[in-house]
């Protein structure tokens, strides 16, 4: 089971709680989804929402696993 370490945890709670994609939010989910998923980091395009989606829904399910 992979969860969240407690500070990472918290930073994703903050995420959820504004309900925005803001700057702040994009660096928050680009480092997690690439530390998570194993790939480098990267910010993709916010003209297309699709990927954002997917990678907050699979952070969704880390983050529901508590810390």
């Amino acid at each position: 089971m992979v969860r969240f370490l407690k500070e990472e945890y918290e930073q994703y709670s903050q995420v959820r709680e504004k309900k925005k994609l803001d700057t702040d939010a994009q660096e928050v989910i680009a480092n997690l989804h690439a530390k998570y998923y194993k790939h480098s980091f990267y910010k993709p395009c916010t003209c297309s929402g699709k990927t954002w989606q997917q990678w907050v829904a699979q952070l969704n399910d880390i983050y529901g696993q508590g810390y």
